[in-house]
């Protein structure tokens, strides 16, 4: 059997009873109906590694508190607590429209570089690896289907000029912190592709960081990232439809599925020949979680059996074969 090393970061899901143990050959995944006590943690419902094996056990925090004085050290403990030995610090960068030329960190809706500085700083204390993670929000979508997957700035100079600017700002602050992962761009599928614009921003961020940079593509179009090829790690958001609406969600019809996805996925990732990750993977408790993981909107009816079933097939298809 081909040992790999797959890690895999769940989005915001420990602190709601989920843990994730990633490692070279295998991932164990534990699911509770229950908040974790403080004390548990991964060795006391999964096996100790092996002699010699590396394990990441990820989970993805947003820095998104609109109050500045908000102290995300509760939450470091609660992933720490839960077993994790990785946080991705998700930091939201805005822009207006998806035409819009400038982005920049938010005075209400980002953190400010202090406080990325200092979570960063508790995290490592707490013994966690940490991957610094910016996206591209927009503030004004004019419809759902418009969002960072979908930018088409009316400059492509200005808008990798000003992008880069945020980015160098991150890796500086990165180098100083000990930050082991700089995520240099997440979903951005239309942009992607401009590997002129692209190679200068990597070779500067090369200067300042010496970490491993990584790009994180989306589901749907991660077989198509040419930045794949200027990145130490390739990062592949995990939000893949498992069933069409009106199939069934069983747990074995979900396997299948994944089973699926996971030879699609090792074919297409393994002929780089560079690390990859399982960057983003969740699922929401309501109905049509399976038929539609990446859906954010709010509402829906609560269906907490479909996240347990999405997570067991998740659990069979990569970790129990």
């Amino acid at each position: 059997m081909t040992i790999r090393r797959v890690p895999v970061f769940l989005s915001g899901l420990a602190l709601a009873g989920v843990s994730v143990l990633v490692g070279r050959s295998h991932l164990a995944l534990s699911l509770s109906s229950r908040q974790p006590e403080a004390s548990t943690s991964f060795e006391q419902v999964m096996p100790a590694p092996e002699p010699g094996e590396s394990r990441q056990r990820g989970v993805a925090l947003g820095l998104f508190a609109e109050d500045v004085s908000f102290s995300y050290e509760p939450l470091i403990r609660e992933i720490a607590a839960v077993g994790a030995t990785h946080v991705s610090l998700i930091v939201p960068l805005y822009q207006r429209r998806v035409d819009s030329t400038t982005l920049s960190l938010h005075t209400r809706f980002s953190p400010t570089l202090e406080v990325v500085a200092d979570t960063i700083r508790l995290a490592r204390r707490s013994g966690l690896e940490v991957t610094l993670f910016p996206i591209v929000s927009l503030l004004e979508p004019r419809s759902p289907l418009e969002w960072r997957g979908t930018l088409a700035p009316a400059s492509r100079d200005t808008w990798f000029a000003s992008y880069g600017a945020i980015l160098a700002d991150l890796a500086s602050l990165a180098a100083v912190t000990s930050v082991s992962r700089l995520v240099v761009g997440s979903e951005l599928s239309t942009l992607d592709g401009d590997l002129a614009r692209w190679r200068p921003l990597i070779e500067r961020l090369r200067t300042l960081f010496p970490g491993t940079l990584m790009y994180s593509a989306n589901w749907d179009h991660y077989q198509d990232a040419r930045l794949f090829e200027l990145v130490d790690e390739l990062g592949v958001v995990a939000y893949f439809r498992l069933r069409e609406k009106d199939d069934p969600g069983d747990v074995d019809a979900l396997t299948r599925s994944w089973l699926r996805l996971r030879r699609e996925i090792e074919r297409d990732l393994d002929s780089y020949g560079k690390p990859w990750v399982l960057s983003e993977l969740g699922y929401r408790s309501r109905v049509g979680s399976t038929f539609a993981p990446w859906d954010e909107t709010p509402g829906g009816d609560p269906d907490p059996a479909e996240q347990m079933r999405a997570f067991q097939a998740f659990y069979r298809a990569w970790i129990s074969r």
